[in-house]
C-alpha cells in the first residue's frame, strides 16, 4: 500500500472517530440537560399545584402596602375587604380581554370624600 494513501486513511479514521467522539459528548450534555429541566418541570408543576391547593392569602407587609397606595389615592383611610389577582399565574391575556379590563375598570370612578 502506498505510504501517502496509508497516511489519509489513518487521518481520515482519526478525523472520523474525534468527530463522534465530540458528537457523543455533546449529545451526552444535552441528555443531561434535558433531565434536570424535566426534573424542574416536575417540582415546578408540584408547588404550582400544592400553592392552589393553600388558602389564598397576603402577607402583612403586602397588605400594608396595598393600604398605603389606597389611602394615598383616596387621601384618606380605607379598609381593605378583598385582594385577588386579575390574571392565572404565569398566565397571558388576550388584547382583547386586556382592553376590556381595561374598558371595566376606566368606568369605575372614585369620588374623592369631602371634609
Amino acid at each position: 500500500m502506498n505510504p501517502d494513501l496509508k497516511y489519509a486513511l489513518i487521518l481520515t479514521l482519526s478525523g472520523f472517530a474525534i468527530v463522534f467522539a465530540v458528537l457523543s459528548a455533546l449529545a451526552a450534555v444535552l441528555g443531561l440537560i434535558r433531565r434536570s429541566d424535566e426534573g424542574w418541570k416536575v417540582k415546578e408543576k408540584r408547588e404550582e399545584t400544592e400553592a392552589l391547593q393553600r388558602d389564598p392569602n397576603i402577607d402583612a407587609t403586602t397588605a400594608v402596602l396595598i393600604a398605603a397606595a389606597v389611602a394615598t389615592y383616596i387621601e384618606g383611610r380605607h379598609h381593605i375587604h378583598q385582594v385577588r389577582r386579575l390574571l392565572p399565574r404565569g398566565g397571558s391575556s388576550s388584547g382583547w380581554s386586556s382592553q376590556g379590563r381595561a374598558v371595566l375598570q376606566g368606568s369605575h370612578v372614585i369620588t374623592k370624600k369631602s371634609r
